[in-house]
């Protein structure tokens, strides 16, 4: 019974994780951007903050890369 738990635990992580990323290409379709991988894709930050930029209709700055 424990482990059909975790397994629609994890069906259901699955999909809010692939819904979450259609609905941020989406928005970042307006800033010819695409991620692939929700976690990894937005780590950096570049993303997320292009995300925000079309969200809100303002641009954001940002930290120059650090080498």
């Amino acid at each position: 019974y424990e482990s059909s738990e975790y397994k629609i635990k994890d069906e259901r992580e699955a999909i809010q994780k692939k819904t979450f990323t259609k609905w941020v290409n989406k928005h970042l379709k307006k800033a010819n951007r695409e991620i692939f991988d929700l976690f990894d894709d937005l780590r950096d930050g570049l993303n997320l903050i292009s995300l925000l930029e079309v969200l809100s209709s303002e641009k954001l700055p940002r930290e120059k890369e650090v080498l």
